[in-house]
C-alpha cells in the first residue's frame, strides 16, 4: 500500500501513551498502555492491506512473508536484548540476572506471554522487578502474523468472498472471549492472542473494507479528531477498578479505526498534524523506542533510592537516545538492504545469534545468574529470599481446612483458631504455629494475596474469598477464636481503594474502613467467636534482603531501619479504627516491639533481614514474635 506519514504520526501517539504511563510523567498518564491497543489495530490494518494484495496479485508466499516480517522486527529485536542482556551482566544480582535470562529466552521465541499469563499481573506490585515486561505485546504480534495469514490464505483459495465475513465472525469471537475473560481470568485474557486478535482484526477490517475504494467525503474530516478524543477519553475514563481489556479496549481500538479512516483525507488537519516531521520521526523510531525504554526504566529504578520525576524524565529522554541509535544503526541498514542484503546471510546471521543468545540465557539461568560476580556474602543474603513457609503457599482454599499443612499449632488438638488474612497472615503463619503449639491449641491458615480480611474490601475476587472465610469462621462450631492479619495498608487513605465494587476516593476512605472493619468484628463476634486483630507490621524502607546485597555488590550504604515514629504516623489512622472495636472478646495484639528499641524499627536482627522483602517476616523469626505474642495472652 502507499505509504501514509499520518500512521507514522499515529504510532507517536501509541509509543508517547506508552512512555508517559511507564514514566509515570503525567498524572493522567495511568491508562498509557493503551498505546498498545493502538498499535495492534495499526498492525493489523497494514498486515491485512499487504496480505490482501498479495492474495489478489497471486504473490502471496507465507515463507516470504514471515522472513519481511524478521527482516522487519528482528535487528532491533536483538540488539536490545543483547544491550539488556550485557547490562544484566554489569548491574543485576543473580535472581534478578536469571529472570531477565529467562524472559530473554522466552522473548527471542515470541511466547513470553505465556510466561507472563502464569506469572505476572501486569498491574500487580510484581511488574516493576519485570525487566522485559512489554514484551508480551510483541509475542502476541508474532503469534499474529503466524496463524492470520495462513487463515487468510485457506480461505482465500477456497472462496475468496467470504474472506471479509470470516475475518468478521473470528473478531466477533475473539471480543466475546475478551469479555469472558477478562472478569473470570484476567492475566489469560491480558496476555494471550485469543483474547487480543479481534484488536488486530478490527484493523484488518478496516483494510479490507477500504481495500480498492476511494475513501472520500466530507465526514472524513471529523474522523481523526474524534478517534483522538476517543483515544483521550480512554485516558480519563480509566479507574483502578477498570477491566481490562474488556470493553474498556473498544473505546481505543475504535478511535484508532477512526484516525486511520481520516487520514484517507490528506488535507485534513489532524491529518497533517500527524504528518509533520516531529511526529513522523518519532514513528519511525517507535519500535525501538518501545524496545528500549522499559529495560531502561528497569535499570534506573533498580540503582536509585528513589525514582524521582527528574531521573524518570531523564529515563524518557534516554530512551529516544538509545532508539535512534538502533534504529539508524542497525534497523535502517538492515531493512535497506545496505548490510546482509542476501537473504541466506541474513537468516543465517540472525539464527546464529538466536541460538547463541537462547544458549546463553540457558547457562545463565543454569548458574543461578552466575553469583561468582560478586562476593560470597550477596547469595547468602539473597537466600534470606526464600525464608517463608513455602508449605503454606496453597493454604487460599476452603479445602485449606482439612489439608495437614495448613494445620497451625498442637497437631492433636481440635483446630479451634482460624487464621484468615492476606498474605502477611502466611509470613506470620510460622510464629502463630510456635504460639498456638505454646497454648496447646490447634489451628488453620485461610490466607489471601493482596486480600485485607475485612468485609467489603478489595477488588471482587478478595470481596469474595474474605466472605467466604468469614462464612465459615460463622458457621463452624469448631471455630472459637478468629485471628485477623494483614498488611492493613489497605485501609490508607492516600491514592484511595477499592470498598464494595467501587472506587473510595481519599478522603472517605478512613470513615469506610473503620465502618467495615467494625462491621467484621460485630459479624464474629454475634457468632460468638472471640476476635483478634494483628496490628500492623512496620515495613523497611526497600527490600532488606536485595538492598543489603546491593550495598555489598555495588558498594553502597542504604539503609534498611523504618522510624518507630514514621510508622505510627502511617497508620494513625488504621490503630484509630482496631481501638474502636476493642472490647469484650475483642482484642489486638502487636508484633512489633522486639524489633523497635530507641525510636528505630530495626530490619536487620543478629545480622540477618528480618524480611524477605521490605515487609513479608522471615520464617526464622517466628520463635521471637511467638514468644512475644505469648506475653500478650489473655482476654481484656
Amino acid at each position: 500500500m502507499t505509504y501514509r506519514a499520518d500512521i507514522d504520526g499515529l504510532r507517536t501517539v501509541a509509543v508517547l501513551l506508552v512512555l508517559v504511563f511507564h514514566f509515570d510523567l503525567f498524572t493522567l498518564g495511568k491508562a498509557g498502555f493503551i498505546g498498545v491497543d493502538v498499535f495492534f489495530v495499526i498492525s493489523g490494518f497494514l498486515i491485512m492491506a499487504i496480505i490482501r494484495k498479495d492474495l489478489e496479485t497471486g504473490h502471496f508466499n507465507f515463507g516470504e512473508f514471515l522472513y519481511r516480517r524478521i527482516r522487519r522486527l528482528y535487528p532491533a529485536l536483538l540488539a536490545t536484548l543483547l544491550l539488556t542482556l550485557v547490562a544484566g551482566w554489569l548491574l543485576f544480582l543473580p535472581f534478578r540476572f536469571v529472570e531477565l535470562a529467562k524472559e530473554t529466552m522466552f522473548s527471542l521465541l515470541y511466547v513470553v506471554n505465556f510466561y507472563y499469563w502464569q506469572n505476572i499481573n501486569y498491574f500487580g506490585l510484581r511488574a516493576d522487578g519485570v525487566p522485559l515486561l512489554h514484551m508480551w505485546s510483541l509475542a502476541v504480534e508474532e503469534q499474529f502474523y503466524v496463524f492470520f495469514p495462513l487463515a487468510c490464505w485457506i480461505i482465500w483459495r477456497w472462496a475468496p468472498r467470504l474472506l471479509l465475513p470470516a475475518v468478521i465472525l473470528a473478531l466477533l469471537l475473539s471480543f466475546g472471549l475478551g469479555l469472558f475473560f477478562t472478569p473470570r481470568k484476567p492475566e489469560l485474557a491480558f496476555y494471550l492472542l485469543p483474547t487480543r486478535a479481534w484488536e488486530l482484526m478490527i484493523g484488518a477490517v478496516l483494510a479490507l473494507v477500504t481495500h480498492g475504494r476511494v475513501v472520500r467525503g466530507a465526514w472524513l474530516q471529523v474522523m481523526g479528531p474524534l478517534g483522538l478524543c476517543l483515544i483521550a477519553a480512554s485516558v480519563v475514563v480509566y479507574g483502578p477498578l477498570t477491566q481490562v481489556p474488556g470493553w474498556f479496549a473498544v473505546l481505543p481500538t475504535l478511535g484508532t479505526v477512526a484516525v486511520i479512516l481520516g487520514g484517507f483525507a490528506e488535507k485534513a488537519p489532524a491529518t497533517r498534524m500527524l504528518a509533520t516531521p516531529p511526529m513522523v520521526w518519532i514513528g519511525k523510531i517507535s519500535y525501538p523506542l518501545y524496545l528500549v525504554h522499559w529495560p531502561i526504566r528497569i535499570f534506573l529504578q533498580e540503582h536509585l533510592v528513589e525514582f524521582t520525576f527528574p531521573w524518570r524524565l531523564f529515563g524518557f529522554v534516554l530512551s529516544f537516545a538509545v532508539a535512534a541509535g538502533i534504529y539508524y544503526l542497525i534497523e535502517v541498514p538492515v531493512r535497506r538492504r545496505r548490510v546482509l542484503s542476501k537473504r541466506g546471510h541474513y537468516v543465517g546471521l540472525v539464527a546464529s545469534m538466536s541460538v547463541v543468545m537462547i544458549a546463553a540465557s540457558g547457562l545463565i539461568q543454569q548458574r543461578g545468574g552466575v553469583p561468582e560476580r560478586f562476593a560470597p556474602e550477596v547469595a547468602e543474603i539473597l537466600a534470606f529470599r526464600d525464608d517463608s513457609p513455602t508449605l503454606r503457599r496453597h493454604c487460599t482454599k476452603r479445602a485449606a481446612l482439612d489439608d495437614a499443612t495448613c494445620a497451625l499449632g498442637d497437631k492433636s488438638a481440635p483446630r479451634e483458631v482460624l487464621v484468615i488474612g492476606d498474605s502477611h497472615a502466611r509470613a506470620l503463619s510460622g510464629a502463630m504455629d510456635l504460639w498456638l503449639e505454646e497454648q496447646g491449641r490447634g489451628g488453620t491458615l485461610l490466607f489471601n494475596p493482596g486480600c485485607m480480611p475485612v468485609a467489603g474490601a478489595g477488588q471482587g475476587h478478595c470481596r469474595s474469598n474474605i466472605d467466604t472465610a468469614l462464612k465459615l469462621a460463622e458457621w463452624s462450631p469448631d471455630f472459637t477464636e478468629v485471628v485477623l492479619i494483614s498488611i492493613w495498608r489497605q485501609g490508607l487513605p492516600k491514592g484511595g481503594k477499592p470498598f464494595d465494587g467501587r472506587w473510595v476516593p481519599e478522603a472517605e476512605v478512613e470513615e469506610v474502613f473503620a465502618t467495615r472493619l467494625a462491621q467484621t468484628v460485630d459479624r464474629l463476634r454475634t457468632a460468638g467467636k472471640q476476635v483478634t486483630i494483628v496490628e500492623p507490621f512496620f515495613a523497611a524502607t526497600g527490600d532488606v534482603p536485595v538492598t543489603l546485597a546491593g550495598n555489598i555488590a555495588f558498594n553502597r550504604d542504604r539503609p534498611v531501619d523504618r522510624s518507630l515514629a514514621d510508622h505510627m504516623a502511617t497508620f494513625t489512622s488504621v490503630h484509630a479504627a482496631m481501638d474502636n472495636v476493642l472490647g469484650q472478646n475483642v482484642r489486638s495484639l502487636s508484633v512489633i516491639d522486639p524489633f523497635c528499641e530507641n525510636g528505630i524499627c530495626r530490619a536487620v536482627v543478629d545480622g540477618r533481614p528480618l524480611f524477605t522483602d521490605n515487609n513479608h517476616v522471615a520464617m526464622r523469626h517466628s520463635p521471637t514474635i511467638a514468644a512475644y505474642l505469648q506475653e500478650q495472652t489473655t482476654f481484656e
